[in-house]
């Protein structure tokens, strides 16, 4: 059964500065959630990216 996820975390932007990223993921458990979240960022263009929290949400 796939669910909504909400992933938190920081990463590095193109200017060097730290940012929050935060995404919703459509997956089917929490280990594909978290690596959809850092594909996303990657290709947002962020660098250096850490997943802090990752938790289920009801939909």
């Amino acid at each position: 059964m796939r669910d909504y996820f909400n992933v938190t975390g920081h990463a590095t932007n193109k200017r060097g500065s730290i940012v929050a990223i935060n995404y919703q993921v459509f997956s089917s458990d929490i280990k594909h959630a978290t690596a959809h979240a850092k594909k996303q960022a990657q290709q947002d263009g962020f660098t250096h990216i850490r997943i802090n929290h990752t938790k289920e949400v009801r939909a």
